[in-house]
């Protein structure tokens, strides 16, 4: 239309993501909390009549709390030995020649190709009593029976770094990819060895890849259900599992989407100090 003032083009290129954004996100988070202030009856049927009674259970009883806690300890336990772990191998990673490394990266994501469910459920025969790891120690005479190697925390950890650590090691070996090798070679010329050239040089350059590594893992560990589920078992609690207790078994979306929300809340909290801590700008610049 002649005279009508045209959208710039910056806004119309980000228009479709921002549509996404809504519909798939902001909409949803919505929708779960109206959901948390709905009144669920005896009989199981929800209501639209607002209350504060599922907010009000999960401050007052201090299960919830102890379980969040708990998750986010787990969490950070994972994304701990996901960094120590896979930043050697990313490293090297970033050492070879490119006729190897391509082959390496199939090769490094190459489990992610079986579902996800069968590689958590081959734990069982790993951990198990009768598992991989006890036949080994009792066949050496190391221990006189099986240790419960399966349904704890241990377990849980070791599962959630099998599935995490490919991510970890990608996104190290993507901010490794920013390392300038004259700088490193320069700090070599002028005296430092190879160790005081990583720790001056190549550390600090993969900090983004590092830092995005970490914040993903363990924002994937704490949400994630199938693992707990399945090598957890009934001794240990997962805040995931928790939600998904409350809205299938038990029926009850209100307390559900109450738990849901606090979920959501905890970890952009997270989110906003890790940005303050690390900064999200430093934590992105090495990966282009």
């Amino acid at each position: 239309m002649i005279g009508a003032r045209a959208i710039p083009l910056p806004w119309v290129l980000v228009a479709p993501g921002l549509w996404c954004v809504a519909a798939f996100i902001v909409l949803p988070i919505v929708s779960v909390g109206a959901y948390s202030f709905w009144t669920r009856l005896p009989s199981g049927e929800v209501q639209t009549v607002f209350t504060l009674g599922n907010w009000r259970e999960f401050f007052t009883d201090p299960f919830y709390v102890a379980v969040l806690w708990s998750t986010l300890k787990l969490s950070t336990a994972t994304t701990i030995i996901c960094a120590l772990v896979g930043y050697p191998p990313a490293y090297a990673l970033s050492l070879i020649g490119p006729r190897w490394k391509g082959l390496l990266v199939v090769m490094l994501f190459l489990p992610s190709w079986i579902s996800y469910v069968v590689r958590t459920m081959s734990w069982l025969h790993v951990l198990g009593k009768n598992g991989l790891v006890n036949s080994l120690l009792l066949g050496a005479g190391v221990v006189g029976e099986p240790l419960p190697l399966l349904y704890n925390d241990m377990s849980v950890v070791m599962g959630l770094v099998h599935y995490l650590l490919p991510l970890m090691i990608l996104n190290v070996y993507i901010g490794l990819q920013s390392v300038d090798r004259n700088v490193v070679d320069a700090a070599r010329t002028l005296g430092a060895t190879d160790w005081q050239a990583f720790l001056a040089v190549t550390f600090p350059w993969s900090l983004p890849g590092l830092s995005a590594g970490c914040l993903l893992c363990f924002i994937l560990s704490a949400g994630t259900y199938v693992t707990p589920l399945v090598l957890g078992g009934p001794g240990t609690s997962y805040y995931a599992a928790l939600i998904y207790e409350s809205v299938i078994p038990q029926a009850d979306w209100p307390l559900g989407a109450a738990l849901a929300l606090v979920f959501i809340f905890v970890l952009a909290m997270i989110l906003v100090a890790y940005g303050r801590l690390v900064g999200m700008g430093h934590m992105f610049q090495g990966i282009k």
